[in-house]
């Protein structure tokens, strides 16, 4: 692992206390402890049933089924917290439950695909404020720094692709590439280094920049050069004897 840390994966609960229980390899001594995410599913329960119920009753309640954690999610709207239909429930396992089951209803679990951290000083996906290591603090509207953001008026300008909308913004195409990181991570347990390999892998990729596409909107007539063709496959030079 980055940290210097080694991840290792156990076949079963056996191996994990096993594992658990050494102190020393060879004549090292060293530190084995459960991996901090790993470990923990956390997935999206649903129901109309369940809107006045505590995210500590949520705990008690399903502890048998190894919820260790709830949060309700909420809207904030005119200054009003507004809870919803849906919680999120932390389980302590490493592959989340399909259903969870409350008295006589049965709730579906969905996995709980949280959003990119964003980081309100520098505003780059991936950590938080107060991990930062960016010397000025940048605005999210205009990604420049020296004004408050509250008396902001310049353009829209996202850090993260320089696109006219705010660091901010949903529909920035960054912002959605690690969403999707995210959700790779979740739907398939692994680690986030995994899921960033995969979804760039997923993106599909074009040599065509922005810059030439602008000068194309601006100028239509600009000629966009020649279109590569695929060549045709060398023929074979070997010879079969006869």
């Amino acid at each position: 692992m980055k940290s210097g840390d080694l991840l290792v994966e156990s076949s079963s609960l056996k191996q994990s206390e096993q594992l658990l229980s050494i102190t020393k390899f060879g004549d090292i001594p060293v530190t084995v402890s459960a991996h901090a995410s790993l470990n923990y599913t956390r997935g999206v329960m649903s129901s109309d049933e369940f809107l006045m119920v505590s995210d500590a009753e949520f705990v008690s309640e399903l502890e048998a089924q190894k919820v260790i954690a709830a949060r309700r999610i909420t809207l904030k709207r005119d200054g009003q917290i507004i809870p919803t239909r849906h919680a999120i429930l932390t389980f302590d396992t490493p592959v989340l439950p399909t259903k969870i089951t409350a008295g006589y209803i049965c709730c579906d679990i969905r996995p709980y695909i949280p959003n990119p951290v964003r980081c309100f000083k520098c505003q780059r996906f991936g950590h938080t404020k107060t991990a930062c290591r960016g010397s000025s603090a940048l605005r999210p509207r205009c990604s420049e720094p020296g004004h408050e953001e509250t008396i902001c008026r310049k353009p829209e300008k996202c850090f993260n692709c320089k696109g006219n909308h705010t660091s901010y913004s949903k529909t920035c195409p960054k912002w959605k590439l690690e969403k999707e990181i995210l959700s790779v991570k979740v739907t398939k347990n692994i680690s986030i280094q995994e899921a960033r390999k995969i979804a760039h892998d997923r993106t599909p990729k074009t040599n065509y920049s922005y810059t030439a596409a602008l000068t194309t909107i601006k100028n239509p007539d600009t000629p966009l050069g020649p279109i590569p063709t695929p060549t045709d496959p060398k023929p074979s030079t070997s010879a079969t004897k006869k």
